[in-house]
C-alpha cells in the first residue's frame, strides 16, 4: 500500500512541477521571442539563464519531495517524480513554441534571420568570413524553418528535449538522493 501512496505521489509532485516548469518555459519563450530585436546573444542569454532556472526547478522538485518522504529519497522516486515534470514541461514548452510560431509570430523565422546577418555583418570578421558564416547560416535555417513545425519536427523535438532534460533530471536525482540508514541504531550516539 505504502508503494502504491508513494508512486501516486509522485506523480502528482512530477505533475505540480511539470506545469511550474512549463510556465517558466513560456514566460522564457515570450521574452526571447520579444528580445530578438536585441540581437542574437541577448536571445541566448536569456535561454542559457532561463535553462538554468530549470534545472534549478527540477532540484526543488526533488528536495521537496524528500523533505515529504521524511528527509530520505531513493533514486527511483527521485527520478520518477523528477522525470513527470520534464514529460509535462517539455510538452507544454513544445505546445507554446508551436502556437506561438505558427499562430502568433508565423515570421519569426524571418525575423531571426534578418537579425542574425547583421549581427555577422556587424561583426569585426573578415569579408570572406563573413560570407561563408552567412552562407552556411542560411543552409541551416532553410532546413530548421521548413522541418520545426512539422508533425515530425515537433515529435523529434520533443523527444530531444525530454532526453537532454532527462539527463539532467537524473544527474540531480542522483544528486539529491537520500537512503535511509540500514541500522538506525548505528547513527544513535552511545550511552
Amino acid at each position: 500500500m505504502t508503494e502504491l501512496t508513494s508512486k501516486s505521489d509522485n506523480v502528482k509532485n512530477g505533475i505540480t512541477f511539470g506545469l511550474i516548469i512549463g510556465l517558466i518555459y513560456c514566460i522564457s519563450l515570450f521574452l526571447r521571442y520579444n528580445m530578438l530585436s536585441s540581437g542574437p546573444i541577448m536571445f541566448a542569454v536569456v535561454a542559457c539563464l532561463f535553462y538554468l532556472v530549470v534545472i534549478g526547478m527540477l532540484f526543488f522538485c526533488i528536495a521537496k519531495r524528500r523533505k515529504e518522504l521524511g528527509g530520505f529519497i531513493n533514486l527511483k522516486d527521485a527520478f520518477q517524480t523528477v522525470f513527470i515534470a520534464i514529460l509535462i514541461a517539455e510538452f507544454i514548452y513544445i505546445a507554446f513554441n508551436v502556437i506561438y510560431l505558427k499562430f502568433i509570430d508565423p515570421h519569426f523565422f524571418e525575423k531571426f534571420q534578418a537579425s542574425m546577418e547583421t549581427f555577422i555583418e556587424n561583426s569585426s570578421m573578415s569579408e570572406t568570413k563573413k560570407e561563408e558564416t552567412l552562407n552556411k547560416f542560411k543552409e541551416q535555417m532553410s532546413g530548421r524553418e521548413t522541418n520545426a513545425l512539422t508533425a515530425k519536427g515537433i515529435i523529434l523535438g520533443y523527444l530531444t528535449w525530454v532526453a537532454i532534460t532527462g539527463v539532467f533530471g537524473f544527474i540531480a536525482a542522483l544528486i539529491m538522493r537520500k537512503r535511509k540508514p540500514v541500522f538506525d541504531e548505528l547513527d544513535q550516539p552511545r550511552q
